[in-house]
Order: structure tokens, then sequence, then C-alpha cells
């Protein structure tokens, strides 16, 4: 099954993802020629890069979350929600989003909370609350520091290769005298590629994290008790990753800290809901209505070398590792 994640992830050419790309490629400029001065204002513009990226895809996942909860309750006809059905209906039917909105983070927010449904709005500003307080405490330095310390091993590479060439002021660890211009050409390629793979996995997390911290209100979790492990299903798709498709989990079941996606570098895979009523269909509740929850192959998980930090709404709150980009 495919999400429309799948779409925000494969619009690498989006104004974020270039965005990405020149801040990249401004601090690879700055380490490169040890100016202290621009390595700083570049690391700020990264972290405001991320940040804003991050952010404004949880805010995305937050929103699926509530427009699915908005569907469920509507067609279960949840009493306390039975005068505003048609509010519900008309929400839910609101276009998935596939690419990540032109906006600022914090429109991002106030937009999520202005568009629910009345009896969802508390929801909203619960979970709108929570993200803005993350993001303003600035969540993202491990995203920062690991993309750093990634541009700092590509620049030593450059070093080596000036020695060689006979550049003088690379013998200190310092190419000015390459020109900035000749650092970007010889980068291109380089920070191109590592942009685009941080921009999907980052997309990635955001997405993953928003659903899961919606998921966890209890308006929301009376009807999406529980989330399914989806891949892309094509050729491309990693065979741990394959050995995930279709886990379904409770929403709070530790589990996810080991199958929550991404699970490796641009990652496609994705967490879709599991609601009360899909899960009767499929035979997936018990006599108490409780999830009957899938069996995890052994094979199942994060790519090797993968630094995955488990769920990452909690990992962003600091209640586990940090998922890095190295």
């Amino acid at each position: 099954m495919i999400d429309p994640t799948t779409a925000i992830l494969a619009n690498t050419t989006a104004y974020r993802a270039r965005s990405y790309i020149d801040a990249l490629s401004d601090l690879m400029v700055a380490i490169a020629t040890k100016d202290q001065r621009a390595t700083v204002r570049a690391r700020e513009r990264l972290n405001q890069v991320m940040l804003s990226t991050i952010g404004t895809a949880e805010v995305i996942g937050a929103s699926a979350a509530l427009r699915k909860a908005a569907a469920v309750h509507a067609q279960m006809g949840t009493a306390r929600f039975r005068a505003s059905h048609r509010e519900l209906a008309r929400f839910a039917a609101l276009p998935e989003q596939t690419i990540l909105p032109r906006v600022t983070f914090e429109e991002a927010v106030e937009d999520m909370v202005q568009r629910a449904p009345t009896t969802l709005k508390a929801a909203a500003e619960r979970t709108a609350a929570r993200i803005s307080q993350l993001y303003s405490e600035g969540r993202v330095v491990a995203f920062v520091r690991s993309a750093e310390q990634a541009v700092t091993e590509r620049v030593q590479s450059l070093i080596t290769q000036a020695i060689r060439e006979g550049i003088s002021e690379s013998i200190s660890g310092n190419l000015i005298s390459m020109g900035v211009d000749r650092i970007r050409e010889e980068t291109e390629a380089w920070t191109e590629g590592y942009s685009r793979m941080a921009f999907r996995t980052n997309v990635n997390t955001g997405v993953t994290a928003g659903r899961f911290r919606q998921v966890q209100d209890r308006d929301v979790a009376e009807v999406i008790p529980a989330l399914r492990f989806d891949t892309v299903g094509d050729v491309d798709t990693r065979p741990n990753h394959q050995a995930a498709d279709g886990i379904i989990l409770r929403a709070g079941n530790p589990a996810w800290g080991q199958l929550a996606s991404p699970l490796g570098y641009a990652c496609r895979c994705s967490v879709s809901f599991a609601s009360m009523p899909e899960l009767d269909r499929m035979g997936r509740l018990d006599g108490n209505n409780q999830v009957i929850e899938s069996r995890i192959p052994p094979d199942a998980g994060p790519d090797p070398g993968f630094r995955h930090g488990g769920r990452p709404d909690l990992f962003l709150e600091g209640d586990a590792g940090a998922l890095v980009l190295a």
C-alpha cells in the first residue's frame, strides 16, 4: 500500500529540498576555508531549514491523523460527536497533502488548528501546543551536528586531494586558495546527494512523529488504536523493510521503537492508521475489542549501520536516542 507520504518524499526538487542543498553548500565552503563566522551563519541557516522542514512534516502527519479520526467518528456515529457529523465528514474529505506547503512552520501549526472540526479542535490544540514547544526548543540539534560531521569528513577528503595536487594551504587544513567556486564545484555532486537523502529522511521522521503524537491523544486513540507499517513494495524496497510490511501494532507498543519509519537513509516506508472499523473487518479485534497484534518477523527492522533512534515523536521529546545522518 502506497501512503501519500511517498509523494512528499519523492518531491526532492521542491524549494525545501533546494534549501537543504544551499545550506549544506554554504557550510561546506565555510568549513573548507576555516571561516568561523561563516560557519556559525551556515550552521544557523541549516538549523532553521531543518526545524522548518521536520516541524512542518510533523504537522502534516498530525493533520492526517485528525482527518482519519474525523472520518471514523462520523462513520461510527460516536455519541458525543453526533451533532457535528457533517462537519467531521467535510473535514475528513479534505485532500491529503502530497507536498510540503510553502508556508512557515508557525503558519502550518496555526492552519492545522484552524481547519480542525469543532469536536476535534481540542485534540488539534493539544498537539499543536506540544509541537510548537518542541521546535521552539531547537530539538533538531542532533540532525545539524550529524550533517556538520558529514560535511567536515568530506572537507577532509578534499584537503587530502588538494595536498596531492600541491595546494600549499591545504597542508594546514585551509582551502582558501582553491577558491569558493572550485570548492562548490568539487563538492556539488556529494552535497546534492547528501542533501536529498537528508531531506527525505528528515521529512519521513517528521511525518511519522506527527502521526504517532496525534494518535496518542484520547479523542483520536478512541477510534485509531493501532498503526500499520507500509512499504512501497517495489523492487527498490529493502528486504528488512519489506519483512515489516503490514505489521499492525497498538500505537503504544514499545516494539515501534525498532519499527517506526524511517528504517534507513532515504527510507520511503510509512506508518498508516488502523481504525476500529478496519481492524474489525480484518478480524484483528478480540472479544474485548482489543487489538490482535502482528507477530514481528526476526528480519524486520532498521538497516545495518543506520542509527535508528526509535519512535520519532519520543526521540524528538528527548526520551530516546537521536537519529543521525552520518
